[in-house]
């Protein structure tokens, strides 16, 4: 098998050649307190519409003073980038920053209305929809390149339909077709995160946010010296998780607390919704839940009608479920109701419309009644409480995402100063590597194409150059303990 790409020989040795870093296009009079640390540091890209430059300003004088740092509007990247559509034009020249500027990072600011959504494609059986389902996947813009350094524009297969369908995954109704039917890569060069913001005043809102808990993670010991902790809620009803949370309460970085919410004794209190918001309130660095979910929270636990409680803005934790569609972000064509790439209105086979043929693929832009929202979005920009960044999925998910924030944890663990998107880069490469992506086939089962697409369809709600408490313990020289070699 493959060795995952953090690791991997040639194409992914540009992690070594970061202290070549140059600055591409910065931002003027941007503080620069950084000095060597600053220059030998990732670089980023801030991709956002013209009229939230303003607003970012601050934010991106606080980056830049970190890391090259560059903004660029929507407006122009799609203006100036080929590409048959603006996702594609998008990633182009996401593409080029990667392979020009060594861009690392990239931060987009846009909820599903403002900055282009790819929908990648599963052949889901549903008779009503022609056996074809659609999804968004922010990670068709992290996997920019496959394993020669070529562009991987996500779309091997283009004859007929199959031209404008993206990231297709087959194998529950075509079960002779490969898995991996576009041949995607998977493995993403570029770390990249979303605010799913629409107005000034949620950029603001979330820059803050950001920006603040960056600033109190840069302290290895904390704020207040507060050791970091962990909040495990397994809420039972889905599949029992309690072993592998065990796990990873034993691998957080040295110098950790971990508060298990299993309600399986004393010590363990239930993962309802008051001793979540509690759990919160009290200051926990990172929050793992397992469990069922939907748009609007997870099942028997914190639920958006929960987020009054919360008043913890001088603590923000990095919250990832792995319950279904806790991080709705957009409509979810053909069952939903959607608009296609030519303006066409489409009332979805959830209420009654039946294709006869391939369903036109959705616009990129869900606009309006199509810009669906839930948890995620609402805890990191419905206020200054909440969370500074959510991961979770867009729809029904499966056991196997559990594997996701293993790799998140473990990474944690390892990097010896943890960002937000290094950690999820990192979750993605275990998570191809443990559950076999590069070997799946179909089978009798539906399973095997949900496993293959599971890592598709999570979303990045936050920064992706946000900094995470690592190890809490030092060397002599001030230096954290060296990250252990994994495991074969």
């Amino acid at each position: 098998m493959t060795r995952p790409k953090s690791v991997a020989p040639g194409h992914y040795a540009w992690i070594s050649a970061l202290i070549l870093l140059g600055p591409a296009t910065m931002i003027a009079g941007a503080d620069d307190r950084g000095g060597a640390a600053r220059k030998e540091a990732a670089a980023m890209v801030v991709i956002g519409p013209e009229r939230f430059h303003k607003v970012m300003e601050g934010y991106l004088a606080y980056r830049q003073a970190q890391r090259p740092t560059e903004w660029a509007s929507l407006e122009s990247v799609l203006k100036d980038s080929p590409g048959v559509d603006d996702p594609e034009r998008l990633k182009r020249w996401l593409y080029r920053a990667w392979r020009e500027r060594r861009v690392r990072y990239v931060l987009l600011v846009g909820d599903a209305d403002i900055v282009p959504v790819r929908y990648m494609v599963l052949d889901r059986v549903t008779p009503s929809a022609f056996d074809y389902a659609f999804y968004p996947s922010d990670l068709y813009y992290g996997d920019v390149a496959r394993r020669d350094g070529s562009f991987d524009d996500w779309n091997a297969a283009k004859d007929g339909f199959h031209a404008r369908y993206f990231g297709e995954v087959r194998g529950e109704k075509n079960k002779s077709d490969p898995i991996n039917f576009d041949r995607i890569d998977y493995r993403p060069e570029l770390a990249v995160g979303r605010w799913p913001v629409d107005t000034e005043a949620e950029v603001a809102t979330v820059a803050e946010k950001t920006m603040r808990e960056d600033r109190a993670r840069a302290s290895a010991l904390g704020r207040d010296s507060a050791r970091p902790r962990a909040g495990l809620v397994y809420v039972p009803g889905w599949v029992d998780a309690r072993g592998r949370m065990d796990g990873w309460a034993q691998r957080l970085p040295s110098g950790w607390d971990a508060a298990r919410l299993y309600g399986d004794g004393p010590k363990s209190p239930p993962g309802d919704a008051h001793q979540v918001v509690s759990l919160i309130n009290e200051g926990a660095s990172i929050l793992l839940h397992v469990g069922h979910g939907e748009a609007n929270g997870w099942a028997g636990s914190l639920s958006v009608g929960a987020l009054a409680g919360l008043h913890n803005a001088d603590r923000l934790p990095v919250v990832l479920s792995a319950g279904c569609s806790t991080a709705t972000f957009a409509t979810l064509p053909p069952y939903e109701a959607y608009e296609d790439l030519i303006g066409a209105r489409h009332k979805g086979t959830d209420a009654g419309e039946t294709f006869g043929s391939p369903p036109p693929p959705p616009s990129p832009y869900a606009k309006g009644a199509y810009n669906h929202t839930g948890l995620g979005e609402i805890l990191v920009r419905g206020g200054p409480n909440g969370a500074v960044a959510y991961i979770g999925c867009n729809t029904g998910g499966q056991p196997c995402g559990i594997t996701l924030l293993e790799g998140f944890v473990t990474a944690l663990h390892d990097l010896p100063e943890p960002t937000l998107g290094d950690c999820w880069v990192r979750a993605i490469d275990h998570y191809y590597q443990a559950e076999h992506l590069e070997t799946l086939k179909p089978n009798n089962d539906w399973y095997p194409p949900s496993i293959f697409f599971q890592g598709m369809k999570y979303m990045v709600f936050g920064d992706p150059a946000l900094r995470l408490p690592g190890s809490t313990t030092r060397d002599e020289a001030g230096h954290p303990p060296r990250p252990q070699a994994p495991s074969n």
